[in-house]
């Protein structure tokens, strides 16, 4: 594949966080058959010094308060490790806490010079600015992270600097906070991004807590804590509605990350518009073998429902995208199999559903009386209803 001027032998690319921070790391991901990595958030200035703490619910979601960021030596070192022992697509996620924009410039000059492939401009980290201004702590010149991604002259103004000081692709990430990621995409791709790396997630989340602690966060070793950035499978569904929105308002190649914990997931995100796709969560769950099995399963489904390439499944489901006043609403029912029911009763606890009956020790669906909503059909774990439409 072509992905904004980069070479890969496959859609996967290992999503910058705790598992690209070590060429150790990146090794196993290439070992697992990642075509590419973006190494962990670069920082010129540590504004705070993290370390990982999370809440974790597997295969549901982690709320992220805390992560230790590299410092410039410890990024420029593990981008030349990645280049003398990998073969990967090499990004270098990074931002700059200095107070001239210039600065970007002399990054990119650096990072290039290291070796990397490709600049993943971070514009989404919440952890940093977005935080302490959603709880009234910041300054009100605060920048840096998804603060800046939520603005479309900075953004633009950041990918032009970078852009001139470097003859490597720039692929500016972009949060899913801003009012209109259309507009900051849309500016980024006019200042010269090659592409665009999208997550998404309302950005920041709050963890359960402990209603028998006295509503302590349930947050391993810590004290007072905040806000924590939001990954895994909760965010799968923001991440596709981010990257439809971007494909349907630009045309440069856009990398997805967020939630993808299976083959299908990533295929789907493919159809939303992305032409590749960030692992990371998953990789935390369930080691490198998830990206060996999820690149696995998409190789197998193009070959069996005969697509020729990846490409020709990018954008597929954008023909469907219409605004909610278009909607076109079909008409039909539920149906249940008699020979798959086991008479369970859970399509009948929908509150908001009077079609569903029980008559002489079987269920039923009153085709008059479907809304068509579709619930049951998720509700039946012996998958005996579907949706019958009606001409």
């Amino acid at each position: 594949m072509d992905f904004a001027g980069l070479k890969l032998k496959n859609p996967i690319i290992i999503a910058s966080g705790p598992t690209t921070a070590k060429i150790e790391h990146l090794e196993a991901a290439e070992r697992n058959g990642a075509a590419g990595v973006s190494i962990k958030h670069v920082m010129t200035r540590q504004t705070y010094q993290g370390k990982l703490r999370c809440y974790s619910s597997p295969e549901r979601v982690m709320v992220f308060p805390s992560d230790k960021r590299l410092d410039l030596a410890e990024g420029l070192e593990l981008i030349r490790q990645a280049k003398k022992r990998t073969s990967l697509a090499v990004l270098v996620n990074f931002s700059s806490q200095e107070p001239d924009l210039e600065a970007y410039g002399r990054l990119a000059r650096q990072f290039e010079e290291a070796g990397a492939d490709a600049l993943e401009i971070n514009m989404c980290c919440p952890n940093f600015g977005l935080g302490q201004k959603e709880l009234g702590l910041a300054d009100e010149e605060a920048e840096g992270g998804a603060l800046t991604g939520q603005n479309p002259k900075l953004a633009a103004a950041i990918v032009k600097i970078a852009k001139e000081n470097c003859s490597i692709p720039v692929i500016p990430k972009l949060t899913p906070t801003a009012l209109d990621i259309g507009s900051v995409a849309e500016a980024c791709v006019r200042a010269g991004a090659a592409g665009l790396s999208l997550v998404g997630g309302p950005s920041l989340a709050a963890p359960p807590v402990d209603i028998y602690q006295g509503g302590r966060p349930l947050y391993p070793l810590m004290g007072r804590s905040s806000f924590g950035a939001i990954t895994g499978s909760a965010i799968r569904y923001n991440t596709f509605k981010i990257t439809a929105q971007v494909a349907e308002r630009v045309k440069v190649p856009l990398t997805s990350s967020g939630g993808i914990d299976t083959w299908e997931h990533a295929i789907q995100m493919m159809m939303w518009g992305a032409m590749s796709v960030g692992i990371c969560t998953a990789t935390m769950w369930r080691g490198f073998e998830a990206v060996a099995a999820i690149r696995r399963g998409m190789e197998r489904f193009l070959e069996e429902q005969g697509y020729a390439s990846y490409e020709a499944i990018v954008g597929l489901s954008l023909k469907y995208l219409t605004a909610t006043d278009r909607i076109e609403l079909g008409r039909g029912h539920a149906e249940i199999d008699p020979g798959r029911c086991k008479a369970c009763g859970a399509c009948l606890k929908p509150g908001h559903c009077d079609a569903v009956v029980a008559e002489e020790q079987q269920l039923k669906v009153l085709a008059d009386r479907c809304l068509g909503c579709g619930v049951c059909v998720g509700l039946c774990k012996f998958g005996a209803i579907r949706m019958v439409e009606e001409a």
